[in-house]
């Protein structure tokens, strides 16, 4: 450029100069800088420059060119004029330099004129040296590449001379001779073609190429063409199966392809340099370049990259490794071509056969598959990838310069989507300028949609161009849309057809300049929006069909490519992230909102859940950058910080955004100045200034002068394509843009749905659709995780959570605990209101979700210190630890050790070493296990399991737990004796009662010293709670002292006389524990005297009492002697041993003279036994009895105590029976636990633990015979009480039961149907344990089994019948059959037995007509149909082939014996008979109308028995063919030949319901027509509707007609169940009967063939009873 006027302040070739001083946008007071007056001082006024247009990276050389032909041209007409004036020659810029590596310096008005004066000279003298210095080299470069053309030409002209086809001497230095076709081809050297390359990139970088004769370099581009053509000719293709001297002739081969490159860089330079001549640009020589090119990608470079080491083709991997630099090489030079080709596209008009050929290749370059790991990759990761991202270049060059080739290219890249790889981190390698890293075609997709957006240098011809997609996915670009694209381009053009003003004035007389602003940047954005959505309905049409786990990669792309935008959402240099993410929030919101399937809605509702997240991580982003601009004090820093508080507020404003000197400029001014490559940011830029425009011209008007100078400076903006830094007062940082653009970004459509999207999620909690109701909690859980405030906000999320916890759905609950966790997680004072939820499903039917609970409520126990929590979770854990699933229990264990013992783990051994810290956590802990054992005896045992547990040797930390427990029973004494040190709120007989858990659980626990403690609590019985404190005393000392040695004999003696003392005063349950307490310590003091005598004792007392009558009042204090002494005698006899004692009992009661001391207690009590005693007596005198029988079983055996046993249990008297089975049920139990030791292994001392005097006294004969006995015997009476009642007494009868059946003592047969039964019962206890029996049993006998179980359905009616008074086959809340556990045991069997199961469960529900039972206001046998049929309806199948035979056996029975019924239906009640049919068939048309049209009524002739009896018989058909419409309908099975049935592929599978359908419309259509044998009318009606079943209904059509006939009977579609089911095979009689029966309507009975469509009764008929189940 030459400057060439004096009174000019500056030349230079920049970016437009404003026309006017920059006028700065009053902003609202409180967004005002501090520095109000800072721009405005600083604003200077410009002389007007003549407009230059801003040179881009692409076009930098071209720029410099111009500038420099424009210097030289001037520089000779100044000189041919004469003219002296001085000049200033201000040279070109480089080729090389960036605007980002110049820094603008604002010019300062504030010194002299003579400062300003001589600042000028030395700028002018400075710029005129380098001017000079540029010219040199520029000329230089001019010259060297003039002279060595000319060489190559004379050295050319050399060779066509000479003969010869070797090229020699001066010549060889430019040419080359190879082989080509048959002959010789002498083409340019390869150092040649080096050396012009860089000659002539010198000499377009100084603007000198037009110094070279075009007709030179149209002969030079010749030169090089001959490489291409070598190149076409060539066979470059590479075969896996080479050797290694095959590879290296190939290698050499492609040393010619090298070459063939570098000359079409040379040949694609100078179509740059000099792109104005058409001549130099020719069609055929830039398709050889782009086929050249094409061909070494595909058949070297391209099978180079997709190698790997362990494919089949490995060789070719080990052989291109050792010739890694010569394959580099090739990627290079490729690589450079590309890169002119897409500076060549933004100056060059191209063919369209190039520019489809340029597409191709680089589509293809996008997507091939690129090593996952540098050690996989011959020329390593990201050389390819530099190649990539030149292809990506190629492609957004093409779309944004030719607008018809976007449909192909959308269509290409969305097409090859499924090459994609979805795996690995070859996944995403596009790096971005944060370090973080994107998918290729995330990026390229991005940068297409901001093109789009991006205003065309000109308008009109950008806005002409709108084609329409062709059908993709179910999407188009619809002819309206392009109606109205043709429309929006109409209104940039004035009605005179010019173009619209490109520098902002007013050429449009119908609207103000906002109105223009948004008629240009609506057409703009509308553009890029329709993209955006085109390829978002794409990826979504496409992963709707697709899954995760399913071949078609769609779905998991789509998921990438959300995560892709979501993690540039963010960044301002790819703005259209936002856009995307707003066209696909607006997909996920139809699929929601629409009647999509459950797969697409839970896809939507997953995104949404992760477009929640995306906008929460944006807002923490934008919080973190407000923070770090805290330290900065600057104007601009203050404003982003107080626009960001008043958003976080709510009070900001969206108009307060887009102010002048809002967030949007400081966007701009950043991306402009980090705009170093061009192309990327400069698409960035484009977008983000059309999305200011169109927001601007949608918002609400502010001061008029300022909103129109808005509108025009962004108009001039969009139109010039360009951003002037020229009025730009502060540098713009990082953070500062960071916080800008999310503020921007925040205010978008996208960000403002946030609301939205949650309360869509919320809203589907309560979906009725299982799936999406576990994908909304999951989402609404991962959306809580990254904004927990969101729980504030939304105050109806709590209730809907403690609402899904008890949820149908284990899925749905499973989802909900793990929601509950993260809320409480984030917020730990939620965990008052979900800790009830969180308790209840600790006991849930699931055991995922018992699992997840169980350690929420652990992570519960760690954070919260409230004692009463504290108790309900360890309670909840401990009952945990005995649950029948392993890993459950085992679970339940860990977490228990991990609250209670884990932490004292390291506390020293000794006592006194025990921190103060230590010792007050013990303390807490030990009050914990008190008040967990006040709650309730289970509780209690549970502890006693899991200490034993922990304690035992198979646990790795049981040396650490038994040091913990030992310092939990050490503080528990302390506690017991020193009230001070008792923990507040704990009594001391509440301790004591802890100390029996331990002494329980281990004996070895305790030491002699602090027995001595317990002594004093033995004598001490002044008031009733003494008694239980005793108790505790006593289990301590009975459990302890067989164990612990060394114990004074003296104590022992103490304790013994304190507990013979205090006997009378002691009730049951502590006469039990003191006298097993007495005959161990006899064991240890050798002195059963003491306890001789008082049995003699009480012997002779019983003796003296026998004969009074008990019922007396004179005798009520003998009463009360008698029964202290029997409960004594017998809790004495039971634990005592006293058959070596024999001489001691004859001495004292002389008398005797018998040899059993235990049948002498017995014998004592049995008078008393008598049912002429009074009750409470009786009860004492049984109860002691049996337990004496329990230590002496033989007794069992004794005629006249066996007689008494069965006299009581043949007695209907609950109480009474109840004593008599308890003693049954704990004589069985020890049995098993005896049978269980003995199975397990010994101890290492090789002695098994057995408990006191029963494990070593008694013998097994004596207890095989008495258990055999008690089950032969009794067994049919403890059955007729199990089955009498619901009260104590039938649950322990249940007891015993299972316990016989447990051992093996009796035939299964004997008591199955029973327990079947018993299943049934509305009592949870009786049903689980007859549960838990008949599950054994039908393990261990399953074929045995097998046969009973019809007559044990049988009893189930009769015991619901008889007992729980209700013959219903289901219990509601919700709906479940009574036979469900019979169910689920059968289902653990193998497929053929269910089937069988279900054949015969079936035939139950048949019948023969002619003698059903209709006793009774509803007959028998309807009553068992309807509990069969009910029960049948509510099944919980387990396989789709269980439920298809289920199907087809119920609509056999209709088809049988409803063909007989409907025909003796039409015959007797009706009356019509066959001679009437053949009549009617003979009679006219007429006449036939004419019958049919009259409704027949039931004729007089049919007696009311037998009404009542086909009635009957057609309610049950017609209530099992409800069932079976039923369960069509709610497992989604259709008809029985349906399409529906026909895509079962896996008839193995679990049958999936349909959401939405209830039993309630089917149970009321079972009662209705049972109600209908109430009056005659109603049975009339209910005969009429089945005969119309059975006739118009075609699926109950009878198979033996067609197949007697050799044909398959026709089907007509019921309802909107499609097709017709499958022919059933019928009986031989109803056969027979149905095949000559007619309708009710006396129509004749017509030939078979296909069924008329216009039988709309029969559709609506169906329709009606298909609906009916809904």
């Amino acid at each position: 450029m030459l400057l060439n006027s004096p009174q000019m302040e500056h030349r230079y070739p920049t970016p437009t100069s404003p026309k006017s001083p920059r006028t700065k946008l009053e902003t609202p007071e409180k967004r005002r800088p501090t520095e109000q007056g800072l721009r405005s001082t600083q604003a200077i006024k410009h002389p007007i420059t003549p407009t230059i247009p801003e040179p881009t990276s692409v076009n930098q050389a071209v720029f410099a060119s111009n500038a420099q032909a424009l210097s030289s041209q001037l520089v000779n007409s100044i000189v041919q004029n004469g003219n002296h004036t001085p000049v200033v020659l201000v040279p070109p810029l480089s080729a090389e330099s960036r605007p980002s590596e110049y820094v603008t310096f604002q010019d300062d008005h504030s010194g002299t004129r003579f400062e300003n004066e001589k600042v000028k000279k030395l700028t002018m003298a400075t710029l005129s040296v380098q001017s000079q210095e540029q010219k040199v080299v520029a000329d230089q470069a001019s010259n060297n590449l003039g002279t060595l053309v000319h060489e190559i030409f004379e050295a050319d002209e050399q060779i066509i001379d000479e003969p010869s086809a070797v090229v020699s001497g001066e010549a060889s230095q430019y040419f080359v001779s190879i082989d080509y076709e048959d002959g010789q081809l002498r083409t340019l050297a390869p150092a040649t073609l080096v050396k012009v390359d860089s000659l002539l990139q010198k000499a377009i970088a100084a603007g000198r190429t037009g110094d070279i004769p075009v007709e030179d370099l149209c002969r030079l581009q010749s030169l090089c063409e001959k490489n291409l053509t070598v190149l076409q000719s060539s066979e470059l293709s590479l075969d896996t199966t080479w050797s290694s001297d095959d590879f290296s002739a190939w290698i050499q081969r492609t040393a010619s392809a090298e070459t063939a490159l570098r000359s079409a860089r040379i040949i694609v330079r100078i179509m740059i340099g000099l792109f104005e001549e058409k001549q130099l640009c020719p069609e055929e020589i830039l398709q050889d370049v782009v086929d050249g090119l094409s061909k070494v990608l595909t058949c070297c470079i391209i099978p180079i990259i997709e190698a790997r080491p362990k494919d089949s083709g490995s060789e070719v991997f080990d052989l291109a490794s050792a010739h890694r630099k010569e394959t580099g090489q090739l990627v290079y030079q490729a690589n450079r071509v590309m890169r002119l080709l897409v500076e060549l596209l933004d100056k060059v008009d191209l063919a369209e056969t190039i520019i489809t050929a340029l597409e191709f290749f680089a589509i293809r370059n996008l997507f091939v598959e690129n090593a996952q790991t540098e050690k996989d990759s011959i020329l390593g990761i990201q050389k390819f990838e530099g190649l990539r991202r030149t292809a990506m270049d190629i492609i957004t060059a093409i779309f944004s310069k030719y607008p018809e080739q976007r449909p192909f290219i959308f269509d290409e890249i969305l097409g090859s989507l499924q090459k994609l790889p979805v795996k690995g981190q070859n996944a995403r390698q596009f790096k971005l300028s944060d370090g973080t890293s994107i998918q290729l075609v995330s990026a390229l997709v991005i940068r297409l949609i901001q093109t789009s957006a991006a205003p065309a240098k000109d308008i009109s011809q950008r806005v002409k161009i709108r084609i329409s997609r062709p059908q993709t996915g179910g999407d188009s670009r619809s002819d309206s849309s392009d109606m109205e694209e043709d429309a929006s381009s109409k209104t940039m053009m004035n009605e005179n057809g010019s173009k619209a003003s490109s520098d902002g004035s007013d050429n449009d007389a119908d609207g103000s300049a906002k109105r223009r602003l948004s008629r240009e940047a609506t057409i703009l954005s509308d553009h890029a929006a329709k993209d955006a959505q085109y390829v978002v309905r794409y990826l979504v049409g496409r992963a709707m069909t697709a899954s995760k786990t399913g071949d078609q990669p769609h779905r998991h792309l789509l998921d990438m490519f959300a995560e892709d935008l979501f993690s540039l959402l963010g960044n301002p240099e790819w703005p259209a992230a936002e856009l995307l993410l707003r066209a696909l929030m607006s997909s996920m919101r139809s699929i929601i909102e629409g009647k999509s399937t459950a797969p697409a809605k839970n896809m939507a509702l997953e995104l949404l859940g992760m477009m929640g997240s995306a906008i929460s991580e944006l807002v923490a982003s934008a919080q973190s950058a407000a923070r770090g601009l805290e330290t900065q004090d600057s104007t601009s820093s203050g404003y982003l910080r107080q626009l960001f508080d008043d958003y976080l507020d709510g009070s900001l404003q969206n108009n307060e955004l887009l102010t002048w000197d809002g967030p949007y400029r400081m966007v701009m001014e950043y991306l402009v100045s980090v705009d170093s490559e061009g192309l990327p940011t400069r698409s960035a830029q484009l977008y983000y200034l059309t999305q200011w425009a169109r927001n601007v011209s949608t918002m609400q008007s502010i001061a008029e002068p300022q909103d129109k100078l808005l509108a025009d400076r962004l108009r001039k903006g969009l139109n010039s394509r360009a951003w002037d830094l020229s009025d730009t007062t502060e540098h713009i940082t990082k953070g500062q843009c960071r916080l800008a653009y999310a503020l921007t970004v925040l205010s978008m459509a996208f960000c403002r749905q946030f609301d939205v999207a949650f309360k869509i999620l919320l809203d589907s909690i309560t979906s009725e659709q299982t799936t999406v109701r576990t994908r909304s909690l999951k989402s609404v859980t991962q959306m809580l995780e990254k904004d927990p405030s969101l729980l504030e906000r939304a105050r109806n999320v709590k209730a809907l959570l403690v609402k899904c916890a008890a949820d149908a759905s284990p899925m749905v609950r499973d989802s909900t605990l793990m929601l509950i966790g993260k809320c409480i997680q984030q917020k730990p004072a939620l965990e008052q209101e979900f800790f009830s939820a969180v308790v209840s499903l600790a006991s849930d039917p699931a055991v995922n979700v018992r699992k997840r609970s169980m350690k929420l409520l652990k992570d519960m126990f760690a954070r919260n210190a409230r004692k009463e929590m504290r108790v309900i979770i360890a309670e909840c854990l401990l009952q945990s630890s005995n649950d029948p699933e392993k890993v459950i229990s085992e679970t339940a264990n860990q977490l228990l050790e991990e609250i209670l013992f884990s932490p004292f783990w390291k506390c020293p051994d000794v006592a006194a070493d025990t921190s103060i810290q230590d010792r007050l956590a013990l303390k807490e802990h030990l009050s914990l296990i008190v008040s967990v054992t006040q709650r309730s005896d289970s509780v209690c045992t549970s502890l006693v399991l899991l200490l034993q547990t922990l304690l035992g040797s198979k646990t790795k930390t049981f040396e650490a737990n038994f040091k913990v427990c030992r310092m939990y029973v050490s503080t528990a004494f302390e506690s017991m004796i020193d009230q001070e040190a008792r923990p507040e709120g704990l009594e001391q007989k509440h301790v004591v009662q802890s100390l029996t858990i331990f002494a329980r659980a281990d004996a070895r626990l305790f030491n002699p010293e602090q027995l001595q403690y317990l002594q004093p609590y033995v004598s001490n019985l002044s008031n009733p709670e003494d008694c239980s404190l005793l108790r505790s005393v006593v289990v301590v000392f009975r459990c302890v002292l067989p164990v612990v040695p060394a114990v004074q004999q003296t104590l022992l003696r103490e304790v013994q006389s304190a507990l013979l003392a205090n006997l009378a005063k002691l009730g049951k349950m502590e006469l039990n524990e003191v006298a097993a307490c007495l005959w161990t310590m006899n064991g240890i003091l050798r002195n059963p005297d003491r306890l001789v005598r008082l049995v003699a004792s009480l012997i002779k007392h019983l003796q003296s009492l026998k004969g009074k009558d008990m019922l007396e009042q004179s005798e009520k204090e003998n009463f009360r002697r008698a029964r202290k002494c029997i409960q004594i005698a017998g809790a004495v006899g039971k634990h005592c041993d006293f058959e070596n004692q024999i001489a001691e009992f004859q001495k004292v009661l002389p008398a005797w003279k018998g040899t059993s001391a235990s049948g002498l207690i017995v014998d004592s009590i049995k008078p008393f036994a008598n049912k002429k005693q009074p009750l409470a007596l009786q009860v004492d005198a049984l109860n002691s009895i049996g337990l004496i029988c329990q230590s002496s079983p033989h007794h069992f055996n004794q005629a006249e105590i066996s007689s008494i046993f069965e006299q009581v249990l043949a007695v209907r008297q609950p109480d009474i029976q109840n004593v008599v089975l308890s003693n049954f049920r704990d004589f069985f139990a020890m049995q098993e636990s005896q049978h269980s030791t003995k199975s397990e292994p010994l101890e290492a001392d090789g002695a098994r633990t057995t408990s006191g005097k029963l494990g070593g006294s008694m013998k097994a004969s004596e207890s095989d015979g008495a258990s055999a006995l008690i089950a032969q015997r009794f067994l049919h009476n403890v059955l007729a009480i199990a089955l009498a009642s619901q009260d104590v007494a039938a649950l322990t009868a249940t007891e015993v039961v299972a316990s016989i059946n447990r051992q093996g003592l009796v035939h299964p047969k004997e008591s199955g149907p029973a327990l079947v039964a018993l299943e049934t019962s509305p009592s949870p206890a009786i049903a689980g344990v007859a549960f838990q029996a008949h599950r054994d049993l039908h393990q261990q006998h399953e074929s045995m089994f097998e046969r009973e179980y019809m007559r044990a359905i049988l009893e189930a009616y009769r015991y619901q019948r008889d007992i729980v008074k209700d013959t219903h086959g289901f219990t509601t809340g919700p709906y479940a059959s009574k036979l469900h556990s019979t169910f689920e045991i059968i289902k653990s069997s193998k497929a053929k037995y269910q089937k069988k199961f279900i054949s015969n469960y079936c035939a139950k529900i048949d019948f023969d007509v002619d003698k059903l039972d209709l006793s009774g206001t509803v007959p028998s046998t309807l009553q068992l149909a309807r509990f069969l049929i009910e029960n049948l309806a509510f099944f919980d199948y387990g396989r789709v082939d269980e439920l298809l035979h289920t199907l087809t056996c119920m609509e056999k029975i209709v088809a049988d014996t409803g063909s007989g019924v409907s025909h003796s239906i039409n015959t007797e009640v009706f009356g019509v008979r066959v001679d009437t049919i053949l009549r009617a068939a003979d009679d006219s048309g007429a006449k036939a109308e004419e019958t049919t049209s009259h409704e027949p009524a039931a004729t007089d002739s049919v007696t009311a028995l037998r009404l009542r009896q086909l009635t009957t018989a057609s309610i049950i058909l017609s209530c099992l063919w409800d069932t079976r419409t039923f369960l069509r309908r709610l497992y989604g099975l259709g008809s029985k030949d349906s399409k529906a049935n026909g895509k079962l592929k896996d008839v193995n599978r679990a049958p999936t319901k349909t959401s939405g359908i209830t039993g309630d419309k089917l149970v009321a259509a079972i009662s209705a027509r049972v109600d209908s044998l109430q009056s005659h009318e109603a049975m009339s009606k209910q005969c009429r509707e089945f005969v119309e079943l059975l006739s118009i209904d075609d699926e109950v059509k009878v198979a033996a007609e067609g197949e007697e006939e050799g044909l398959v009977r026709p089907q007509t579609p019921s309802g909107d169940e499609a097709d017709t089911s499958m022919p059933m095979s019928g009986g031989s009689r109803a056969s027979m009967k149905r095949k000559r029966s007619a309708s009710v309507a006396g129509t004749p009975h017509k030939k078979r063939g296909k069924p008329s469509l216009g039988r709309r009764k029969s559709s609506r008929r169906s329709a009606e009873a298909d609906d009916e189940w809904e």
